[in-house]
């Protein structure tokens, strides 16, 4: 096996390596190499060895890379191929100028709420691209896997490393090699679920979000088994206390997107999409503000009517003496008056 890349070294006599770039999100080694017949820079990545052990490993990699290269989307840096080479496993890209994200939060501390939403629209739309046509998940977005390209263009990388569930293709797995970044990583990816959708990556792309807006982390401890529990046991803290200029209604989409339980987040992309540009054009959410509107009351109270009702008992009217026992008593009084009156005048005659 190679020990290294030198410059003017060709993978498989077709990428020729241009010079070292640095190290990527999983540990693979980064090189800007060039394309022979599109005559342009690309992106070589070369995969950590634990990537390679095992013919089966290697050609699920490689099928992986080839799937996603058919994805065709503006906010998707395209793939271009994928190889073995003497044990060395890597694969193509596109190269594009700009910053990655991870950097470009660096640079610009706290990004302003509109332009954070722009980013996770491109994004989202982009996953769900990849979701809707070829049932592929990323298992990897983070800001060191989006590439802010020249005109604030968002573009999500490392797309070979995904998994595909598309009917009547085989599982993607690499074994033994965890896909994904601990402090970015989904909670049913911690957990060593198999059977992952869509869903793991909003939330991973949840965190993204939050980060942008707070200009830190959600989660930010020191080892890796603290992290994987974070995304299993604990909530972030309250993004509000980072960035007092984000709305509430932003908030609650990012609340949504990282909830722990799966079946509480968006049901589909269009429906996140849909809530995001809502925000961007300064609406109120809709379930937002039907819950406020139901009854004229906030969501903790109950209906107005139904709070009186149980506060006051009915109104009665005061009680009154009737006129009627008078009356009789009266009329008895003067009956017995005059038969008293008829006795006396009766033995007064005799």
């Amino acid at each position: 096996m190679l020990q290294q890349l030198v410059p003017g070294y060709k993978l498989n006599g077709r990428f020729e390596i241009l010079r070292l770039h640095g190290k990527g999100s999983l540990g693979d080694t980064v090189y800007i190499g060039k394309h022979p017949e599109l005559e342009k820079e690309v992106i070589i990545r070369v995969m950590p060895p634990e990537m390679a052990a095992g013919t089966d490993a290697i050609q699920r990699f490689i099928q992986s890379v080839r799937l996603t290269a058919a994805l065709k989307h503006q906010n998707i840096l395209p793939a271009y191929d994928a190889g073995d080479e003497n044990g060395i496993l890597y694969f193509v890209s596109a190269s594009e100028t700009g910053l990655y994200l991870s950097d470009y939060i660096k640079m610009k501390g706290k990004l302003e709420q509109d332009e954070a939403v722009k980013i996770i629209i491109a994004i989202a739309d982009a996953l769900n691209c990849a979701w809707d046509e070829k049932k592929i998940l990323h298992r990897n977005v983070c800001p060191s896997t989006i590439l802010i390209a020249s005109g604030v263009h968002p573009m999500l990388t490392d797309f070979g490393l995904a998994k595909s569930f598309e009917p009547g293709k085989d599982s993607l797995t690499v074994t033994g090699f965890v896909i994904g970044n601990p402090q970015y990583m989904s909670p049913e990816q911690a957990l060593g679920e198999r059977e992952l959708t869509f869903l793991a990556d909003m939330y991973c792309l949840g965190l993204v979000f939050y980060e942008m807006l707070a200009g830190r982390p959600a989660f930010d401890f020191k080892s890796q088994v603290e992290l994987m529990d974070a995304q299993m046991n604990r909530a972030p803290k309250s993004l509000a206390n980072f960035n007092s200029k984000v709305s509430a209604d932003c908030i609650a989409i990012i609340n949504k997107m990282v909830e722990k339980d799966k079946k509480k987040r968006y049901e589909t992309w269009a429906a996140l999409i849909k809530d995001l540009k809502t925000v961007l054009a300064g609406k109120p959410l809709a379930g937002q503000a039907a819950k406020k509107l139901v009854m004229g009351r906030e969501p903790s109270q109950k209906p107005a009517a139904q709070k009186s009702f149980a506060a006051t008992p009915p109104v009665r009217p005061p009680r009154t003496s009737s006129p009627l026992p008078a009356i009789i008593i009266t009329v008895l009084a003067m009956i017995v008056i005059i038969l008293l009156a008829i006795v006396v005048l009766k033995y007064a005659g005799k």
